[in-house]
């Protein structure tokens, strides 16, 4: 054998020992370490491994690295269904994994830390910020219905053409996991300080493969996004939904098991309830000037009537009430006092959007001309919101981008993350032909963003997956304002229809609120727009 073959031998080899090193310390994390329940002195780093060996997490502060050992602890709620385990690489079921959890205190508002994770042979790098001050600019993202699954690949979501006049209907051009990441991708470019989900994030919660690939696109091998900035999630329907068939739908058993793997993945602040079922259901993050709160709209009391979001769950689920007099009411309104009194502006997610053009947009109720998931209940919450100067209200359910003013409220159906692309109900995707109205509606992508083609290739225009970027900061006027842009990731295409590319682009929706005059520090003042 030559010197040059045995220079080559000894490269694949090399290349060999490398890929096996990075495959086993890639598998050394299923989910990798990713932010939660960020305040400005701490934060807590979360991550799941397959074995029980605790890791080390070190932070980078001023002072000197600091040094946090974890204690894995077994999480068999977030174990496979069995009839998961014929569609597991092989057939086997690896058992449930280990949490690993540690919070950082004692830290500094506004600022950047480096991290490093080492687990095993795995050594894992990434940067946090805490959030900032209350004379601080902040930017952040929301969206809803990623509504994740491995079957997500290759699935495309019917795409009727967007305008008044549209009558075709085309299959979307990208499927459900290129759509999703491109959002992300898109999301993450920005430097978003946090990312709001209004729900579904997962097409099953009783799914754990459905998880598994939410994480991968937040967490792991397609998107690193939550590594560097807190998700603060609301629950959806689809997070109560066992599954379809044998996963048991939305029975009391099937929805709890659901509603667990929910909560062992996130860590919010104490909403102070005491009842460990409503734990991470609703809670309130204070982040500069802003309080943004989050509540659990997926379920109201009593059951089968015209408060009721969801006819499906029984009441022994557990599930938090919304309606006056529930103990979330009465949180809420709490919250909302002290917001007004305390910060610049209030924004409120939860998953079923109040005011819509979509089939969750009638009235709840069976049968023709009514929802047994409908968002109209949510209404009731409306006068709260009105009474305690609420900005803006951000939900999905409808998975459109719809915005409406109610009472000086803009309310925002921002539910196109990854999932499908709805127009109106009685429109050629109409999926219950019942008409639905909503005179407060001020813009639909599927009516006011018409498509303009040039042959098969788009050249604008549509409805698309996407999110809203919400911008505060102090203008040069000196004024608290927020911006908030619908941004859609526009598929560029070759003159066959083939992407060659993807793009943001923004929705002519663009709102700007105004708040009070403000009196910056000028380390902390930020000027003028963020686009």
């Amino acid at each position: 054998m030559n010197r040059q073959s045995l220079k080559v031998k000894a490269f694949v080899l090399a290349m060999a020992v490398s890929l096996a090193f990075a495959s086993s310390a890639r598998a050394q994390f299923i989910v990798d370490p990713y932010l939660q329940n960020p305040t400005v002195d701490e934060m807590s780093l979360i991550w799941f491994t397959q074995t029980n060996t605790p890791g080390t997490l070190t932070v980078d502060l001023p002072s000197g690295p600091q040094v946090f050992n974890s204690a894995p602890v077994f999480t068999p709620k977030l174990g496979y269904h069995a009839l998961e385990v014929p569609l597991l690489p092989g057939g086997i079921d690896p058992g449930a994994p280990y949490r690993h959890r540690v919070r950082v205190s004692g830290l500094t508002a506004g600022t950047a830390y480096d991290y490093t994770v080492d687990q095993g042979a795995a050594s894992f790098s990434r940067q946090f910020r805490t959030a900032p001050n209350s004379n601080s600019s902040v930017r952040f993202m929301i969206f809803g219905d990623s509504e994740t699954e491995p079957e997500s690949t290759n699935k495309f979501t019917t795409w009727p053409e967007a305008g008044p006049l549209g009558n075709k209907s085309r299959v979307y051009v990208a499927d459900q996991t290129e759509g999703y990441k491109q959002n992300i991708n898109v999301m993450k470019s920005r430097n978003p300080d946090f990312i709001g989900i209004a729900g579904d994030l997962v097409q099953s919660g009783g799914e754990q493969r459905d998880w598994d690939e939410f994480w991968r696109h937040n967490a792991g091998s397609i998107n690193d996004l939550a590594t560097t900035t807190p998700i603060l999630a609301s629950p959806g329907n689809h997070e109560n939904y066992g599954g379809p068939g044998g996963f048991g739908g939305y029975g009391t058993t099937d929805a709890v098991r659901s509603r667990d793997k929910f909560q062992a993945y996130f860590e919010t602040p104490d909403n102070g309830t005491g009842t460990a079922a409503f734990e991470d259901r609703f809670f309130r993050n204070d982040y500069g000037p802003i309080t943004y709160i989050t509540i659990d709209a997926t379920d109201g009391l009593p059951n089968f009537s015209n408060k009721d979001t969801n006819f499906f769950i029984d009441p022994a689920a557990g599930f938090p009430d919304f309606n006056s007099g529930s103990a979330q009411f009465t949180w809420l309104q709490t919250q909302l006092a002290d917001a007004q009194a305390n910060s610049q502006f209030t924004f409120v997610q939860f998953h079923h959007a109040p005011y819509s053009v979509g089939p969750h947009g009638l009235p709840a109720g069976s049968g023709a001309g009514f929802d047994t998931q409908s968002g109209v209940p949510v209404r009731a919450l409306s006068a709260l919101f009105e009474t305690y100067g609420v900005d803006a209200v951000f939900s999905g359910h409808d998975e459109m981008y719809e915005r409406s003013l109610v009472n000086g409220i803009q309310y925002y159906d921002i539910g196109i993350g990854g999932d499908g692309l709805r127009g109106p109900s009685t429109g050629p995707d109409g999926s219950t032909g019942e008409p639905t109205t909503n005179p407060f509606q001020q813009f639909l992508a599927h009516n006011d963003a018409p498509e303009v083609w040039s042959g098969d290739q788009l050249i604008s225009g549509g409805k698309h997956y996407g999110h809203l970027e919400v911008n505060v900061f102090i203008d040069t006027d000196g004024f608290w304002k927020t911006e908030l842009l619908p941004v859609y990731i526009f598929p560029l295409m070759d003159v066959n229809g083939d992407i060659i590319g993807w793009e943001r682009r923004v929705y002519n929706d663009v709102v700007l609120l105004t708040g009070a005059l403000a009196v910056p520090e000028p380390s902390t003042m930020f000027l003028g727009d963020r686009k």
